[in-house]
């Protein structure tokens, strides 16, 4: 005897977590600021010190550097991945047709 199965679909959200799209930007901004941070302790040019500057005015050697650095681009990051995620979901409107 064989066996009916019934498959049933179930419609992929639309939406995006703000809360976890939020702590993503703020990990990744400040995992990146520690790499630039590192970077600028080696002689391998100016391109990390640029990025650097941008979120502290210490010595880029110093270790205040590296802590108000990595708070204030963490603080960015979740500001930017919230409103990444909260523009998303209110243009998932224009995806339902």
């Amino acid at each position: 005897m064989a066996t009916m199965t019934n498959d049933i679909t179930v419609p992929a959200s639309r939406t995006i977590g703000v809360r976890r799209l939020a702590l993503t930007g703020a990990l990744s901004a400040a995992i990146f600021y520690i790499f630039c941070w590192i970077g600028a302790q080696t002689p391998i040019g100016p391109a990390t010190h640029r990025y650097l500057t941008l979120y502290t005015n210490a010595d880029l050697t110093s270790a205040t550097s590296l802590v108000e650095g990595t708070l204030w681009s963490l603080g960015a990051g979740l500001i930017m991945g919230g409103l990444i995620a909260f523009i998303y979901n209110a243009l998932a409107a224009l995806d339902r047709r």
